[in-house]
This record gives structure tokens, C-alpha cells and sequence, in this order.
């Protein structure tokens, strides 16, 4: 949960009567909050770790509640006894903690969460992430979430504050991943950030698209939820020192997907509601065409409340939430009413059980017959202990009901912090950890078969065993933990949460774990038997039905590596669906791809006959400026639906295509008299005008000035060069190096410089027709100290803060309750390699946040990262 020092005190039990779904509907408007940067990454593998300081204070993340009913309710629904075995283990290996090479545990509770994609897991802890294979080898990580965002600039690259989630795209083949920054913002005016990553590729380790959204409202407790039209997340709001609220939230999932600027759009519930989870689609099997998220939470100690989501981007009046509708369950009480009491062996230490809550993940499947959500939460059973309460919710676009339920509470121990989800066959999974006064805490997982009696779970199987217990006041535990299932058999599940090795604090393990249902096995593979027609035009559009054996739902056809569009999949021997362009050829492949990754080639090929070649006549006008902007009309027959055009191998934007016309806009380009103009329709046939179009210059740009004119050798200065003529996308570099996070209007550009060596060097635009210009002034690297090993040693009221640097240089802290600091310490003038400053009247058992300033003898500023001490 959330990293900052303030402690929202917020009640964790209030006595409250929750009203029923008429009144508790009451929630604030839609809000439309617009991405306030993005941008896209370098690959991560090129990126260098960024690791957790050892040398900071150790903090216990405190706990933000909300209001939940205090009373409880008989438990009718505990299973007692139980008869086969759950699963043995296939495979398991440590995850990110103590011990873990490269990671310093720095925080408690680990928010320990992960998601498996074909050939990767990704685990994420608080405040960092790690990238394994699939046997445990570690391919990237540890290293601190905020790497992701490095060169992002904001708090996305500066704060690293936690709460994170990954989640595997199943249906992109994306990575997402998340944490919020808060430290350095209050949400009015510096408004708090979700920073979300998205891989631009199924590589884990490569390039992200990158994103931060504003929030005036603290958005604590976020869990995101795939969806085929949106990324849904929930999050648990507060205001000053006051819950304010849950908010659902749904990202633009289709623009996110291209690393186009992006939206959100949110619903603010009541005070009446927090701790709601998104749906997330497992598999992939489609829920029906239009179907909204659902989104769950606890209602009272007999219900469930339930929410419908429907997003739509292109006209946000349309987008709606409707909900709560009750859905009744079995009486229960929260474990330890929500608060601490789970026991451990070996101390009086009791751990935290977060039961006023679902608990993460809400997991969907469409089984083509039914629709199914399984979630589950803590509660405390009559007859003593801790039990994991589980749902298997049915029909949730119609009238949703529990279709099973039950307590699992074989002994007396306490099982909490779980996490449930569904394999394809409709087996069932919960993780969750268990201990008692006599026993540590361990990590283990039950299950159930389709076939075993509805509301029953099988003997659990311990994952691993605990040998230690936490101690010393510390009491936070989870805050979750993931089951997440594998998207290439869609039958093995993956659990990953926190046990520990020997007693003590800020010593926490993670453990991943997988294993697999008997009943759950491989599908047997496609057969392609035969496609008519057997040709059709290289343009596309012949509709085509393709035949065999063991097709699945949800599988794709394509023809020569193109994919047919509209597909239909009826009973398991036919696929529907239409061709799409190609170049004309003969012997193309015919491929279906079942959702299991199977696959299947046909005996048979199939023709693109050859379309009408394109024929281009004439363009008009003949002549625009290089800087481009010219709207042109292109003629000419036989153009397809998708041809593009280009001018001196430039493509026109903006374009709209009949048979006849293709009207576009020219981009830049080196001035130039004749310049081909070429149509290419999307089945590669392609045609060039006898006509040629003319580039003429536009005005060359000039530099006059660069302002400031000199700047740290680590780069991060931000400059403006000033002159005229400068065009829409012109670069610039100083020393050769090209400025980042640019803005332009045809007099200024201003961006942020990049790492050089000391020295004087060039100022140079580049317009994007090539057109260039050096300036007659100059800009200075000057070379910056390297601040390293900053330290504290904190007393009641006094702190001693020490640091290195690589050369001589001055010293001074600026220090303060929050990261806008407020206080200055003198300036000690000595030039020194070894610094310390004495902080005085500070207040105790206050967390403070610093940083470090030194001047080498140059004057030039180097200024250290945040860094935070607590009293004593």
C-alpha cells in the first residue's frame, strides 16, 4: 500500500447499516481525465537497474481503511472436512526478497502480485519488479519500478512509491504494468499520478509505452482488470486525512495499445463503498458482444455488491455505471473485524488479515453455456481460526447469483490473504497463507473439479512451509497475492505470495508456485481438411469457409499469413470468414489457430487471383512547400480500399481512398522539382504517375540564441533555442546530442539536454524537410560532482546528514515533513570530498524528507535524489 509517512486515520470498523441498492447508488458523475504525458521507452534490457538504497530507514506501510459494517452474521456455508488431495506441485521457485541477489527488503508488506505470460513471469513487490523465465531463471531485476519511467521526467520517474500490479495482455500479448507516485504530490495543485507501462511487445524486457494520469484524490489500494474494450481499475480514494470514496476507472485500452495520448474515464462512488475489484478476463473465450466489467465488492455480512461498467470512448455521454445489485450470500464475519489478530508461533506478534475486503483477482471466464466470476475474502469461522470464504458467481450481465460458495475452514488455523481464479474446464483455485499460535506461516493452495460436490474444496497442499515468524510490532501482511493461469495451456495455475525464513522484520521471501489439475489436459490439435472457394481476389473481401476437426472457439484462420476477418466459429468443424488483400500469388497456406496455441495447416492452398492494377493519371496541385502540408488529390483507377500514395517515397497522411481519388496530406520533404508520385493498393500492386510533383523550398530555419548556455555534464538542463522558420517535428542537438521531451513553434524549441562530456559545443536545428542551421552562439557542459553514499543518522530532535563526493565541492541540505522540503540548512562553503551537516529543532518521531546539494569549485550543482529519515 501506499509508501508516504502520513497515516490516513482513518476508522477500520464503523458501525454502519449499508442501504440497499436504491440508495447506495449514489455516486458522483462521470469524469474524463485525459493522459498527462506519455511516451514510449527504450528497451528495458537497455536500461540499468535502478536498486532499493540499503542505507534508508525500513518502513511498515500503514493500513488505509474505509468504512465496513462492524456487525457479522452466523457462518452456514464452512466446509469442515474435506476428502481428495488438491494438486502437488509442478514447480516452484523464490521470488523477489530478503536474500533475493541485487534486493534490499525495504518495506512491509511486499504487495506481492505476478502474471505469466507464453514465456515469461513477471513478479512485482513493493517497490520493485523483477522479469523471470518460466523455470525461475532471473532475466532482468531486481530493480526499483520507477526504472521503467526512466527519461519519463515527473514524479513517474522520480517518486517509486508502490502498491504495484502486473498484468500479462492475453489477447495483445502485452505486458502492464503499474505503480502510484504520491510523495511528491497533494493532488492540488501537484495532483497525484497512476503510472501505468505497457510493453510494446510480448518481450518483457523490451521498450513500454508509458503513461501518468492525474488524480486530485489519493488513489490508494489500485487493481487493475483486463477487459477486451477497456483496462479497468478500482481504487480506494482519500482526501486530506478522509476516505473519500472507491473510484472505476477504465483506460483506453485500444489507444494504450499504440502509445497514442490517452483517456480515462471514472466513476466516484459514495463513502458507503471501498475495496471493489475490477473483472479480468481469463482465456480466451470473449465475454458476449457489448458486455460491460463487473466490478465486486462486500456489501454487508450476508451480500455481495455488484457493479456494470460500460465504457465508450468515442462518446463519453454514452458510458455508464449501474449498480450496487445485491447479490446474497452466506452470513459471515470479517476476520479479526477487519483488523490484526491472525497468531504466529513463537511470539505474540499477530499479523494483519485485510478482511474488509475481496481480494484480488476477480476472475472471469465465458464457458460458452455460462459466465462465471470467482473472488474470495477472509472471514472468521464459529468454531475458531480463519477461513477463506469463496464465490463462483453466475451471470453477471443478467440477474447474478452464487452458484457455489463456502467457508474453507478444516481446522482451526487461519487461512487469509488468498486469491482465486479458473482454469479453461471450470477448476478452481484459491492460494492463500496459513498459520497458527503453533505454526508458521506458510503458503498453500486448495481447489475443486467441476465433478466434486458443489461449495467443496480438496485437501490443501502446502507450497512451502514458513520457518519463522514476524516480530516486534510489526504486523502488516500481503497487502494480496496473485493466482494467475497460463495462457499457453490455459490449465496451470501460478500462485505467488510472501512466507519467511526466519523470524525477524523486513526479512520477507516470495515464493512462486504452479500446478496443474489432472482433469485439465491439452486439447487435441486442429485439422484443416479443405477451403472453399479454393481462389479469390487479391484485394480481399471473398468470404471463405474453411473445414476440418477440433476447432475451438475463439480460433483464427489466415490465408498466405493474412488474417481472415469476421470469423465465425460454428460447432468444431467450420470457420467462417473473409479475406483480406495479398499480393497476387498461388499456393497460399491455410492456417487455424486454436486459442490453446495449437494449430493446424490444410493439405490445400488457396489463389489470389489478380486484381486490376492500380493506374495513377494525374495530382493536383502539382507543386507545395517541403515543409509539407499541401492537401493534394491523386486519380487514377483501381485503387483498393487501404492504398496508400507517396510523393518522392514520402507518404501522404491523413488520406481518404475511393476507386478513383486518394486526397492526402504531403509531409516534409527535401526540396526537390520531380518527385514520383506511386499508389500502392494493399495486395502490393502498385502504379506511378507519368506526372511528378515539385518540393519547393520552404524558408531554411536560423538559430540566433540558446538560453541558459551552459548545464551539468549528466544532462537534465532544460534549454530553449531561439530563431525563425523552425517547422512542426525540427530536432535539435546540442554537441551532437538530441535534445528529448521537446516543444516547437517556428520561433523556440525548448527540450531537455542529454549526458555529454565537458565542453563547448554546437547548437544545431534540423527541419524535418533536412533543411538545417548552426548557431553562432555556443553551449557549455560543465562537469558536475557525483554525490553517492548519503546517509542518516537521526536523533530526537537532531539528524546528522552525510555523504561523498568525487570532487571537492560545498555542502548543504534542504529538508522538510513533505518533498517540497520548505527548510534550508547553511551554507557550509568548504570545499570538500566527505560532507555532513547537522540538522536541528526537528520534531520527534516525525518522518522527514532531504536532499543533498553540493557546488564544485566551478559552481556548478549537483542535487541528490529524495531520500526520507523518521525521528526518534
Amino acid at each position: 500500500m501506499f509508501k508516504a509517512a502520513t497515516v490516513f486515520a482513518c476508522a477500520l470498523t464503523l458501525t454502519l447499516a449499508l442501504p440497499g441498492p436504491a440508495v447506495a447508488k449514489d455516486q458522483d458523475g462521470l469524469t474524463v481525465i485525459a493522459s498527462s504525458k506519455n511516451d514510449v521507452s527504450p528497451r528495458l534490457a537497455t536500461i540499468p537497474p535502478k536498486p532499493e538504497d540499503a542505507g534508508q530507514p525500513k518502513k511498515e506501510r500503514p493500513q488505509h481503511g474505509f468504512p465496513h459494517p462492524a456487525a457479522g452474521a452466523p457462518d452456514t456455508a464452512v466446509q469442515t472436512t474435506v476428502s481428495s488431495a488438491a494438486p502437488v506441485t509442478s514447480s516452484s521457485f523464490d521470488g523477489i526478497g530478503q536474500g533475493f541477489a541485487g534486493f534490499t527488503v525495504q518495506y512491509a508488506p511486499p504487495d506481492t502480485n505476478g502474471a505469466v505470460g507464453p514465456n515469461n513471469f513477471v513478479q512485482t513487490v513493493n517497490v520493485s519488479f523483477a522479469v523471470f523465465t518460466k523455470t525461475g531463471s532471473l532475466l532482468y531485476g531486481p530493480a526499483k519500478i520507477n526504472t521503467l519511467f526512466t527519461g519519463f521526467g515527473g514524479l513517474c520517474e522520480t517518486d517509486n512509491d508502490g502498491d504495484p500490479s502486473v498484468v500479462y495482455d492475453q489477447l495483445a500479448d502485452r505486458w502492464l504494468i503499474t505503480q502510484f507516485a504520491v510523495s511528491g504530490a497533494n493532488g492540488s495543485p501537484v495532483p497525484y499520478l497512476e503510472c501505468i507501462a505497457i510493453s510494446t511487445s510480448g518481450d518483457p524486457t523490451g521498450s513500454y509505452y508509458r503513461y501518468s494520469f492525474p488524480r486530485t484524490y489519493f488513489p490508494d489500494y489500485p487493481k487493475l482488470g483486463l477487459w477486451p474494450d477497456a483496462y479497468y481499475m478500482s481504487t480506494n480514494d482519500f482526501s486530506g486525512n478522509s476516505f473519500a470514496g472507491a473510484t472505476t476507472w477504465a483506460f483506453d485500452r485500444t489507444k494504450m495499445l499504440t502509445g497514442a495520448p490517452a483517456t480515462a474515464q471514472l466513476f466516484h462512488l459514495s463513502l458507503l463503498y471501498g475495496g471493489l475489484l475490477p473483472a479480468t478476463l481469463d482465456g480466451r473465450a470473449m465475454p458476449p458482444a457489448g458486455a460491460p466489467n463487473y466490478f465486486v465488492a462486500l456489501n454487508d455480512s450476508s451480500s455481495l455488491a455488484l457493479w456494470k461498467f460500460h465504457v465508450d470512448f468515442a462518446n463519453s455521454a454514452n458510458s455508464t455505471l449501474t449498480g450496487p445489485t445485491t447479490i446474497p450470500v452466506a452470513g459471515y464475519t470479517e476476520l479479526c473485524n477487519g483488523g490484526t489478530c491472525v497468531p504466529q508461533a513463537g511470539t505474540t506478534q499477530q499479523l494483519d488479515s485485510l478482511a474488509d475486503r475481496v481480494m484480488y483477482r476477480l476472475a472471469y471466464r465465458n464457458f460458452g453455456d455460462h459466465e462465471s466470476l470467482v473472488v474470495n475474502h477472509s472471514v472468521a469461522p464459529t468454531a475458531g481460526g480463519g477461513g477463506a470464504r469463496w464465490y463462483e458467481i453466475r451471470s453477471p450481465g443478467g440477474t447474478p447469483t452464487v452458484y457455489q460458495q463456502s467457508t474453507y475452514a478444516p481446522d482451526t488455523r487461519y487461512r487469509w490473504m488468498g486469491s482465486a481464479a479458473m482454469d479453461r474446464v471450470g477448476d478452481i483455485a484459491v492460494g492463500y497463507s496459513v498459520s497458527s499460535a503453533t505454526m508458521n506461516p506458510a503458503i498453500a493452495y486448495t481447489g475443486r473439479t467441476p465433478t466434486d460436490p458443489l461449495g467443496t474444496l480438496d485437501a490443501e497442499t502446502i507450497l512451502i512451509s514458513g520457518t519463522g515468524s514476524q516480530l516486534s510490532g510489526l504486523k502488516r501482511w500481503g497487502d494480496y497475492s496473485s493466482m494467475a493461469i497460463d495462457p499457453v495451456d490455459d490449465c496451470t495455475f501460478w500462485y505467488t505470495t510472501e512466507y519467511l525464513t526466519a523470524s525477524g522484520t523486513f526479512n520477507w521471501h516470495t515464493r512462486v508456485g504452479t500446478f496443474k489439475f489432472a482433469n485439465c489436459t491439452n486439447l487435441p490439435p486442429p485439422t484443416v481438411t479443405g477451403i472453399a472457394p479454393a481462389n479469390g481476389s487479391s484485394a480481399g473481401g471473398t468470404s471463405v469457409i474453411i473445414t476440418g476437426t477440433a476447432f475451438q472457439s475463439g480460433a483464427t484462420a489466415t490465408i498466405g499469413g493474412v488474417a481472415l476477418t469476421g470469423v465465425i466459429v460454428t460447432g468444431d468443424t467450420t470457420l467462417t470468414g473473409t479475406t483480406g488483400a495479398h499480393a497476387p500469388s498461388a499456393g497460399n497456406a491455410v492456417v487455424v489457430f486454436n486459442p490453446d496455441s495449437q494449430s493446424a495447416t490444410c493439405t490445400c492452398t488457396y489463389t489470389y487471383d489478380p486484381a486490376p492494377a492500380p493506374v495513377v493519371t494525374s495530382i493536383s496541385p502539382p507543386n507545395g512547400p517541403s515543409a509539407g502540408g499541401t492537401v493534394v488529390t491523386i486519380t487514377g483507377t483501381d485503387f483498393q480500399p487501404g492504398a496508400n500514395a507517396t510523393i518522392g517515397g514520402v507518404t501522404l497522411s491523413s488520406t481518404t481512398v475511393t476507386t478513383t481519388a486518394i486526397s492526402g496530406t504531403t509531409g516534409p520533404h527535401t526540396p526537390n522539382a520531380t518527385n514520383s508520385v506511386v499508389v500502392t493498393n494493399p495486395d502490393t500492386q502498385s502504379g506511378t504517375c507519368t506526372c511528378t510533383y515539385s518540393y519547393d523550398a520552404s524558408p531554411a530555419p536560423t538559430v540566433s540564441s540558446v538560453s541558459p548556455t551552459s548545464g551539468p555534464t549528466t544532462g537534465g538542463t532544460t534549454v530553449t533555442i531561439s530563431g525563425t522558420s523552425f517547422q512542426a517535428g525540427a530536432s535539435a542537438t546540442v554537441g551532437g546530442v538530441a535534445l528529448t521531451g521537446v516543444t516547437i513553434t517556428s520561433t523556440t524549441i525548448s527540450g531537455t539536454t542529454g549526458a555529454h562530456s565537458a565542453g563547448v559545443v554546437s547548437v544545431v536545428v534540423t527541419n524535418p524537410d533536412t533543411q538545417s542551421a548552426s548557431c553562432t552562439c555556443t553551449y557549455s557542459y560543465m562537469a558536475v560532482p557525483v554525490i553517492s553514499n548519503v546517509r542518516t543518522s537521526p536523533n530526537p530532535t537532531t539528524a546528522t546528514v552525510t555523504w561523498t563526493t568525487d570532487v571537492p565541492a560545498d555542502s548543504q541540505v534542504q529538508y522538510g515533513t513533505t518533498a517540497a522540503y520548505g527548510r534550508t540548512s547553511a551554507l557550509n562553503s568548504t570545499l570538500v570530498t566527505s560532507h555532513s551537516v547537522k540538522l536541528s529543532g526537528l520534531t520527534r518521531l516525525t518522518i522527514y524528507h532531504y536532499q543533498v546539494l553540493s557546488r564544485n569549485a566551478a559552481g556548478t550543482l549537483a542535487v541528490s535524489g529524495d531520500y526520507t529519515f523518521t525521528t526518534k
